[in-house]
């Protein structure tokens, strides 16, 4: 007879197994993998390459030298040709926009591994039509993150070689949105522990967690946009910005206001310092936890990973700063940002996992949670 420290491992293997839920975690891959492409697109200056959004016949690239004559063309018509790639050639044409199809391709095969797996779970009856309902909505995501993604790119068609930075954060966050429903909706699947009595959070851990977790979406959305304003170039000095902690312009512009903390200067040194920010919350939680008598199931090695993930997150910022933003350093960067978001959304999870446990088996929540 199995032992019931083992019942749950398996369970939970069992449920790792699930189509369903091999799907979801197939799709939170392409999503971070989509990010990734895109970083390396925006780095490689490759996102303006392709003119048009056309989503059907957009699937193959141009066939035949008078294809890509055509095409090149269109491209010769924009700010960035004009401006900044007047000697580009053909083939130098061709390398740019392979780079920004294969973005587009896999954004329409991730859409598409969305919509026929569902079709077919439907068909077979593993998925309900009301409980399809949430997977249609994330196919709809995926659509209008397409659709986002183009407006952002139409932004750098028309006057400069340069696509709004605030356009460009939204499609960041919209990406990370759909990574973070998909991941929680898989997470949900797997989740075999909440049939357990779980006492001994404290609404300060409930409350923490969530705090760190915007705080990082916070952290991230900054980094977008000092992306769109290419900001990384203005200073390669750490931690001084131009001789001064706090540089002269930010809060003193001719026409002080807000708005000064959303361009280059403002938004790199809000990026470079609210990471000590994150870090410093991330290790008020995991001290948090660790007082706890009866210490939560995951979250302590979970808060642990998050800290030693943030410190690399951070040296990668700082080298990025030092070095002139090298192009893999910064797309490293990057991708760790991608891994503190998905560390922080399990926390989060696994704290709502345990308040959930609670309020099932008691019907209220416990008084150590209130």
């Amino acid at each position: 007879m199995e032992s019931q420290a083992e019942a749950p491992d398996r369970t939970r293997w069992e449920a790792l197994r699930d189509p369903v839920t091999m799907w979801l975690f197939l799709v939170a891959f392409l999503v971070v993998v989509l990010v990734i492409v895109g970083g390396y697109t925006r780095l490689s200056r490759a996102g303006l390459s392709i003119v048009e959004w056309d989503v059907v016949t957009g699937i193959l690239p141009p066939i035949g030298q008078d294809a890509w004559e055509e095409s090149f063309e269109l491209y010769q018509q924009t700010p960035e040709y004009q401006l900044v790639n007047a000697d580009m050639t053909i083939a130098a044409y061709q390398q740019i926009f392979y780079i920004e199809w294969t973005h587009r391709l896999i954004g329409r095969i991730a859409g598409m591994l969305v919509v026929f797996p569902l079709l077919w779970f439907m068909w077979k009856r593993i998925v309900t039509p009301r409980e399809s309902i949430r997977y249609w909505l994330v196919a709809a995501g995926f659509g209008i993150q397409g659709a986002i993604g183009w407006v952002m790119v139409s932004s750098g068609l028309e006057d400069s070689p340069v696509v709004s930075e605030f356009r460009l954060t939204i499609h960041l966050l919209a990406a990370l949105t759909l990574l973070g429903i998909v991941l929680w909706m898989a997470l949900d699947q797997i989740d075999a522990e909440r049939a357990r009595a779980a006492y001994g959070l404290s609404r300060s851990i409930r409350v923490l967690s969530w705090v760190v977790f915007a705080s990082v979406i916070f952290q991230i959305a900054y980094g977008g946009l000092v992306a769109g304003l290419k900001a990384g170039h203005l200073s390669n000095t750490w931690p001084l910005m131009f001789g001064y902690l706090l540089p002269r312009g930010i809060l003193t512009t001719a026409d002080p206001t807000f708005m000064s903390l959303f361009e280059p200067l403002g938004s790199h040194w809000i990026h470079r310092w609210f990471a000590f920010v994150v870090a410093a919350l991330g290790v008020a939680l995991f001290v948090a936890v660790r007082r706890r008598a009866n210490r939560a199931h995951r979250l302590e090695p979970l808060t642990m990973l998050l800290l030693v993930v943030i410190a690399i997150q951070i040296s990668l910022g700082v080298s990025v700063i030092l070095l002139g933003v090298p192009k893999y350093f910064a797309l490293l960067h990057q991708v760790v940002g991608i891994a503190v978001f998905c560390i922080a959304l399990l926390i989060v999870h696994a704290v709502e996992s345990r308040a959930r446990s609670d309020r099932d088996i008691t019907g209220n929540l416990p008084a150590s949670v209130q």
